[in-house]
């Protein structure tokens, strides 16, 4: 009875949240690199790509190739949307300035170490890195984040560190991987009602991340 009924609510959710949430993350972070980079988009890459739905859908909007890398692969029963590998987490296994832009979505709040992943982000795009994460108001929302990171990624096998950042812990993340924000779409909706009444819309956030020069 309980599994049946997992299975239903796990497609409920996807139906009903997951679908439309990667759709408007797409359309915020393709509208910040249209608004911040002249000329065509080359290759891209989705760092923690899961399924490859959302690089799926920005490579659309683009109009671009994106390849993707995650430390968990789907089986091949389930396949990715993209051409996908798999990465240490940590060290991305591709030369310097190889890609014109680089998709970090809701990755560095799980990353063993953030810094680290964000330094290599920087060091293989040649352009910018388009981000979609949290910001951390304290500990009530601390602790909503918590919540739909568990409920969200649920039976994916992702490790939920919460290790979620306010805007100054941001602000010194960037500085330290001496880069900064170039373009910042805040409050993110990336819900509709009656869900976003509880997810927070100035919970989420998209940017685009460029070296310092």
């Amino acid at each position: 009875m309980l599994a049946p009924l997992g299975r239903s609510l796990m497609r409920f959710h996807h139906r009903a949240i997951s679908v439309p949430r990667v759709q408007r993350i797409a359309t915020a972070l393709t509208r910040l690199v249209g608004q911040r980079l002249e000329g065509p988009i080359g290759d891209v890459l989705d760092v923690g790509c899961g399924d490859g739905a959302l690089g799926a859908k920005v490579g659309r909007l683009l109009g671009c190739r994106v390849r993707g890398v995650d430390v968990l692969l789907p089986s091949a029963q389930q396949g990715t949307a993209i051409e996908t590998e798999r990465y240490d987490g940590t060290t991305l296994p591709f030369e310097a300035g190889q890609f014109d832009v680089v998709l970090l979505s809701d990755v560095l709040h799980h990353a063993r170490d953030p810094l680290a992943l964000l330094r290599e982000c920087f060091r293989v795009s040649r352009r910018a890195v388009a981000l979609k994460d949290h910001v951390r108001f304290g500990p009530v929302s601390h602790g909503l984040l918590w919540l739909m990171d568990v409920t969200g990624n649920a039976g994916t096998g992702i490790a939920v560190t919460a290790n979620y950042l306010s805007w100054p812990e941001w602000i010194e993340l960037l500085a330290e991987a001496k880069g900064r924000m170039s373009a910042v779409e805040w409050p993110l909706e990336i819900h509709g009602l009656p869900w976003r009444t509880i997810t927070r819309s100035e919970l989420q956030f998209a940017s685009i991340l460029e070296p310092l020069p």
